[in-house]
C-alpha cells in the first residue's frame, strides 16, 4: 500500500493530522506496540476498500474541530482550549467517520480506548458525552457516564459539566444547560447522567452514549452487561470504554482488554468494535525508556518524560512502587495470562491435503465438546502414528476435529471469520437457533463405521443425552468431567507434543484460532485449567483435543509393565 495522505490539509486538518498518525505508525516513524500497528493497518485497509462502509471526512473533520472549542479544566496547559494530538484525532475519525452504508449510522458501536494514566482520559471521554447531547442533532439522546459506584460515576459527568460551564457559547448556541446532577439538552429531551450499581433502577435505559470509565475499577460484570445489553435500542449508540489496566485479571475489564487486542491484531475480525490498547510489548523491558512512550501517546505533551524517569528509578527500588509502576503508567495487566499454546508451533505443523480419511479403519480416541448449546460445538479424533521400521521411535498423533455451530448464531455473530470459516470447511453450520443435534449424531455414528474408535470422552454435564444415544450404538461412552484433575496431564502434553514437533493436523483456521485463544489457570501446584479470557474467545476445539488426548494417556499407561520391559527372569 503506498503511504500517502489522502486528506487535504486546508479542508480537513484534523483528519490529515489523524491518517498521517497511521502512515508513521506503519513506517515506524513512531514508536509503537503491535496492537496499535495493526489498528492503523486496519484503518488503512478499509479506508482503501471495504464493500460494507464508507468514510465520511466531513462528519469526522466536524466532531474533531467542534470538541477542540472546549476549554481544559484541569492542569496547565499551553492553549485555553483543547488540541488534540495525532493520535487522538485517528482515534475519534474512527469513531465518527466510517458509516454503514446499508443502515446510514455509524459502523462502529464500542470504543475501547485503553491507555496509561495521564494521557488525558477524562477529558476526551467528556467531549465525547458533550459532543453527543447537544452537536450531533439530538433526538431524546441519553447519554450516561457509567461505573460501578457514584464517587466513580460522577467523574467523567463533573469533569464535562465544568467544560460545559467554561464554554459560555457553547451553552448559548445549543442551549444546553448545566444542573447540579445532570447535563440538560431541554430542545431535544436529552441529557447526561451519571449512572452506577448504586442508582435506583438500571432498567429501561436507551443509550445514545454511554461512557464507561475505568472499567478496570469494575468489581462485577453488572453494570458493563446491563449497558451493553441497553445498546442495541438504537441504531446509532455508542458504547465508549476508556480505561487503564489494573490488578484484577478476573474481571470484565481485563476480559475486554483480551478482546479488544484480539480485535486490534486481526484474531477478532468484529466490524463493530474499535480498540487502541497502548502498552508495551510482550518482550519489551519495562525500565528501557525507548518503549515508554508505546504506553503514553501523549509523551512529551501531558505525559513529562522528567517525572516518569523519576517513577521509574524508585519503582526499581520498591516492589510496591513497581506494581503500580507497570499497571498505572505502563498499562500493563499485572499477572495477565499469555497463551498457552504456541500458535506458530501449530501452524508449522499443518498438512492441508491431510484428511481423516487416510486413517480409515485405524483406531482413535475421540471427544465431543457440547458446553454451548447456542455457540461451538466440537468433536477432535485423535490417530496414533508409529514407524513400523522403528517400534521404538517416539510416536506421533494426528488431530482432526469437526466444529458446529447453529445457522442463526452464525448470521448474528459479530465475528466476521466464522462466515469465512464455514465458506472453506473449517465450521459446519446447522438449521435453527440452536445446535442440531441429530445432525450431529448422524454424522458421529457414520464416522465411528469407518474408524475404530476406542473411546468417546464427553462431559456428562452438556451431553449426556448425546451420549445415551450413541452409547445405544455400541460405542465406548467414558465420563470426562472438567476438572483440573482431568484436564491437567494431556493439556500439558499436548503443548509438549506440538514443541516436540509430535502432532500433525490439517490447518483448520477456526482450531488455530481457539488454539491460541486458550490460557492456564493454575493451582499451587502448577496443575493447568483451560480457560478463556473472555466470553467472545472461543476453545472448544482446543478442549475437545485435550479431552481426546487424555485417552491416548490414559491408554498407554495402563500399558502392562512387561510390554514395556519384558519379563525378567530370577
Amino acid at each position: 500500500m503506498e503511504l500517502i495522505n489522502p486528506f487535504d490539509k486546508e479542508k480537513y486538518p484534523f483528519c490529515h493530522s489523524g491518517h498521517q498518525y497511521a502512515l508513521d505508525i506503519i513506517s515506524g516513524s513512531i514508536v509503537s506496540n503491535i496492537y496499535i500497528k495493526g489498528a492503523c493497518q486496519r484503518y488503512l485497509n478499509d479506508l482503501a476498500e471495504n464493500p460494507k462502509f464508507y468514510f465520511d471526512p466531513d462528519k469526522a473533520e466536524r466532531f474533531l474541530r467542534l470538541a477542540q472549542r472546549f476549554k481544559h479544566v484541569k492542569g496547565e496547559w499551553k492553549t485555553p482550549t483543547l488540541v488534540f494530538e495525532p493520535w487522538q484525532n485517528f482515534m475519534f475519525m474512527n469513531i465518527h467517520g466510517f458509516i454503514s452504508k446499508t443502515t446510514g449510522e455509524r459502523r462502529f458501536r464500542t470504543a475501547h480506548i485503553e491507555v496509561a494514566r495521564g494521557n488525558g482520559k477524562s477529558a476526551i471521554a467528556s467531549v465525547e458525552g458533550l459532543y453527543d447531547l447537544s452537536l450531533d442533532s439530538p433526538k431524546g439522546n441519553e447519554i450516561y457516564s457509567a461505573a460501578t459506584g457514584k464517587d466513580q460515576a460522577k467523574i467523567v459527568l463533573d469533569s464535562a459539566r465544568a467544560m460545559a460551564k467554561a464554554n459560555k457559547s457553547f451553552l448559548q448556541k445549543t442551549g444546553t444547560r448545566v444542573l447540579a446532577h445532570q447535563i440538560i439538552h431541554e430542545k431535544s429531551n436529552s441529557f447526561f447522567k451519571a449512572l452506577s450499581s448504586d442508582s435506583n433502577t438500571l432498567d429501561g435505559l436507551q443509550p445514545k452514549t454511554a461512557i464507561i470509565d475505568e472499567l478496570h475499577a469494575h468489581r462485577n460484570r453488572h453494570v458493563f452487561d446491563v449497558i451493553d445489553s441497553a445498546m442495541s435500542k438504537r441504531r446509532d449508540s455508542l458504547l465508549f470504554v476508556i480505561t487503564t489496566a489494573g490488578f484484577d485479571t478476573s474481571g470484565i475489564g481485563y476480559s475486554q482488554s483480551a478482546y479488544a487486542k484480539k480485535v486490534c491484531i486481526g484474531d477478532v475480525e468484529d466490524d463493530s468494535f474499535f480498540a487502541v490498547v497502548y502498552t508495551l510489548d510482550e518482550k519489551d523491558d519495562p525500565f528501557d525508556s525507548e518503549v515508554w512512550p508505546k504506553s503514553n501517546p501523549n509523551w512529551g505533551v501531558s505525559v513529562d518524560p522528567e517525572n516518569f524517569a523519576a517513577k521509574a528509578k524508585k519503582a526499581r527500588e520498591s516492589s510496591e512502587d513497581l506494581s503500580n509502576f507497570k499497571v498505572k503508567h505502563l498499562n500493563l495487566w499485572i499477572n495477565s495470562s499469555s497463551p498457552f499454546f504456541s500458535v506458530e508451533k501449530w501452524k508449522e505443523l499443518a498438512d492441508p491435503s491431510l484428511k481423516i480419511e487416510n486413517f480409515l479403519g485405524q483406531k482413535c480416541w475421540t471427544s465431543v465438546d457440547l458446553a454451548s448449546k447456542i455457540d461451538l460445538a466440537s468433536k477432535a479424533f485423535i490417530f496414533k502414528i508409529t514407524d513400523p521400521k522403528n517400534p521404538s521411535a517416539p510416536c506421533k498423533y494426528a488431530i482432526f476435529t469437526k466444529n458446529y455451530i447453529p445457522e442463526q448464531t452464525l448470521n448474528e455473530s459479530s465475528n466476521n471469520a466464522y462466515k469465512r470459516w464455514k465458506e472453506k470447511g473449517f465450521l459446519i453450520s446447522t438449521q435453527g437457533e440452536a445446535i442440531n443435534y441429530p445432525y450431529l449424531q448422524d454424522e458421529f455414528e457414520k464416522t465411528s463405521k469407518s474408524h475404530k474408535f476406542v473411546g468417546v470422552h464427553y462431559d456428562p454435564w452438556s451431553a449426556n443425552e448425546f451420549a445415551q444415544r450413541m452409547a445405544a450404538k455400541r460405542m465406548n461412552m467414558i465420563e470426562f468431567r472438567m476438572t483440573t484433575a482431568n484436564l491437567s496431564e494431556p493439556m500439558k502434553t499436548l503443548d509438549a507434543l506440538i514443541r516436540q514437533k509430535r502432532i500433525i493436523h490439517d490447518g483448520n483456521e477456526l482450531v488455530t484460532w481457539c488454539l491460541g485463544n486458550v490460557v492456564a489457570k493454575r493451582d499451587a501446584n502448577e496443575n493447568v485449567f483451560p480457560r478463556k479470557e473472555n466470553e467472545k474467545l472461543k476453545i472448544d476445539p482446543a478442549v475437545a483435543m485435550i479431552m481426546a488426548l487424555a485417552g491416548w494417556i490414559g491408554e498407554e499407561a495402563n500399558e502392562s509393565v512387561y510390554e514395556k520391559r519384558g519379563i525378567i527372569v530370577l
